[in-house]
């Protein structure tokens, strides 16, 4: 058996034809196949928005932080759902509770004194787009102490995916036939395909921590943009 590298994503094996064999076995003989990787993206506009947000706590007892933060947590949520999030569409992405030990910046000292850092966070589903911008107000006046940013993304992505497939199977059919008419040889029928997918999104960030009351809590203007998705496939082609 001999083998011819090409640079790139293609590679070419050339064996001795009649007997198929079996791969990994020493002395096996494999058929002649082309193996090429294709590429396909389909783009939507996107029209769901997934906002994250926390609750941020600080205090030197630690039973005070948590009910601080439960308080906090509960306010927002009622405060999204009113603004038209369904509560199924919240959940917790993350709970973390640490102590550090207090550090006086005027004397350069550690003063003994405990404090206790809470961070809740949260996702939630806006799937009515238009009111993204009302919901991250709400969140903020209902007790969130950060948003940390809004993913648009599209709620059914099936048919993107089945759009980005058929581009990938083409435009690796289309690479191995390139390869075979400048080689002088046939391209079969496809012997082993594999596929991976990336996702790609829009993404606005923002941060509210800190906000004092007023006019801040006025909705913010939002663009959701396109969201798409990029599917790979990697086809083994036979030789005719």
């Amino acid at each position: 058996m001999r083998s011819i590298l090409l640079t790139g994503t293609v590679l070419l094996l050339f064996g001795a034809c009649g007997n198929t064999g079996t791969q990994n076995i020493p002395g096996a003989v494999y058929p002649p196949s082309i193996s090429v990787t294709g590429v396909g993206t389909a783009t939507g506009v996107a029209d769901m928005a997934v906002i994250s947000f926390s609750i941020d706590v600080s205090n030197s007892d630690a039973e005070t932080a948590l009910d601080e933060a439960a308080g906090l947590a509960e306010s927002a949520i009622d405060a999204a759902v009113e603004a038209g999030v369904l509560e199924t569409d919240i959940e917790t992405t993350g709970y973390n509770l640490y102590m550090e030990e207090e550090y006086d910046y005027n004397t350069y000292e550690y003063t003994g004194n405990n404090i206790f850092h809470l961070t809740h966070s949260f996702s939630a589903k806006v799937r009515d787009i238009d009111q993204a911008g009302d919901v991250l107000a709400a969140l903020v006046e209902g007790g969130a102490t950060s948003v940390n940013g809004i993913n648009f993304t599209i709620s059914n992505r099936d048919e993107l995916i089945a759009e980005a497939r058929e581009l990938a199977i083409a435009d690796a059919r289309n690479t191995a036939e390139q390869l075979a008419e400048g080689l002088g040889i046939s391209v079969g029928e496809p012997v082993s395909i594999s596929e991976w997918v990336d996702y790609y999104g829009g993404y606005d960030s923002y941060s509210y921590g800190g906000m004092t009351e007023g006019s801040y809590y006025d909705a913010p203007p939002i663009s959701p943009g396109n969201s798409s998705i990029t599917l790979n496939v990697s086809i083994s082609f036979g030789i005719e």
